[in-house]
C-alpha cells in the first residue's frame, strides 16, 4: 500500500543518490516515471548505478499520481538493454555488497507497488536479463536477445534461480539457466519471458499505446492490483531468495571453478574447469 510520505531512508539518501544521477536518467514529473539505463555502451550495472536505480524507485513512495514505471536504455547504449552486473574487481569481500545493491532494485520494485514496463531493444544478458524478467511487462524489438550465461563461468544467478521458475516455469527455467544459450525475442515470447515482440520501427508506438492505456487507469487500483498479484505469486519470494543467496555466498563462491570462471571473464579467455 502506498505510504503517506517518503520513508526516512529516502529522505536521508546522500546527495549522490538524488537527481541528477550519474548512471541513470530519471523523470518522475508525470503519471509515468521514466527510468533510463545510461552507462554507455553496454549498461553494465555497477554498485552506484544499482543504488541510483533503487533510490529513484523508492522516491515514488506516496506518489499516487504515478501509475507505472517505464524502464529502458539510453540511445547511447544502442544494441544493449544491459550486459549485466560489473565483474571487474569481483572479489569475495565485495560479492555481498554487489548482490545487496542488485537485490535492492528488485525489492524497491516490490515495495513501491507500481507496475514496471521494460522496453528491451538489444542484448539483455545476465543481470540485465534478470532485470527484464522481474518487470511486470516486457515489450521487445525483434532485435532483442535474452541470455543467462553464468553457468559457462562456473556460477549461477541467485536471483534468476528464484525468479525464472515463477515467471516461465521450472522446466523452461532449468533450460535457460543450464544451457546459458541466448534466446531470440520470438523465443522469449514463446517462453513467456516477454509480452510483445514488434519490429524496431513499431517499438516506440507500441510502448506509448500500452503506457497510455495503463496510465489512464486508477493509480491506487493499479497499485492494489499489483500487490494482490505479488501476494499470490511472490509470497515465498524473500525466503527463496535468501536461500539462493546463501548457497551462492557460502557454498558456490568457495568453489575453485567459480573463481576460475570469473578470472577467465576478466582475462577474456575460456575457463579451465577443475570440477571442484
Amino acid at each position: 500500500m502506498p505510504q503517506e510520505s517518503p520513508s526516512p531512508e529516502v529522505l536521508d539518501e546522500p546527495p549522490a543518490l538524488r537527481p541528477p544521477f550519474t548512471f541513470i536518467r530519471w523523470d518522475a514529473s508525470g503519471p509515468v516515471a521514466h527510468l533510463t539505463l545510461n552507462r554507455p555502451r553496454q549498461n553494465i550495472l555497477n554498485m552506484l548505478m544499482l543504488r541510483e536505480m533503487a533510490a529513484a524507485i523508492q522516491s515514488l513512495s506516496g506518489r499516487d499520481d504515478v501509475r507505472l514505471i517505464l524502464l529502458d536504455s539510453a540511445p547511447e547504449c544502442a544494441g544493449y538493454f544491459s550486459a549485466g552486473v560489473e565483474a571487474l574487481g569481483y572479489k569475495s569481500n565485495m560479492v555481498f555488497q554487489m548482490m545487496d545493491a542488485f537485490h535492492g532494485v528488485f525489492n524497491a520494485m516490490v515495495e513501491v507497488a507500481k507496475p514496471v514496463l521494460a522496453v528491451v531493444d538489444g542484448i539483455a544478458s545476465a543481470g540485465g536479463c534478470e532485470l527484464a524478467a522481474f518487470c511486470d511487462l516486457v515489450v521487445a524489438s525483434e532485435e532483442a536477445r535474452f541470455l543467462q550465461p553464468e553457468i559457462k563461468l562456473g556460477v549461477f544467478p541467485p536471483l534468476g534461480a528464484a525468479v525464472y521458475p515463477r515467471v516461465i516455469g521450472p522446466k523452461r527455467a532449468m533450460e535457460l539457466l543450464l544451457t546459458g544459450n541466448a534466446l531470440t525475442a520470438q523465443q522469449a515470447l514463446e517462453m513467456g519471458l516477454v509480452n510483445r515482440v514488434v519490429p524496431r520501427a513499431e517499438l516506440a508506438q507500441t510502448v506509448d499505446k500500452l503506457v497510455r492505456h495503463i496510465a489512464s487507469q486508477s493509480g491506487p487500483v493499479v497499485s492494489f492490483m499489483k500487490q494482490a498479484v505479488l501476494q499470490g505469486m511472490w509470497k515465498p519470494f524473500e525466503e527463496a531468495l535468501r536461500k539462493s543467496q546463501d548457497i551462492y555466498l557460502n557454498q558456490l563462491f568457495e568453489l575453485e571453478d567459480s573463481q576460475e570462471g570469473l578470472r577467465a571473464l576478466v582475462e577474456k579467455r575460456q575457463p579451465v574447469w577443475k570440477n571442484k
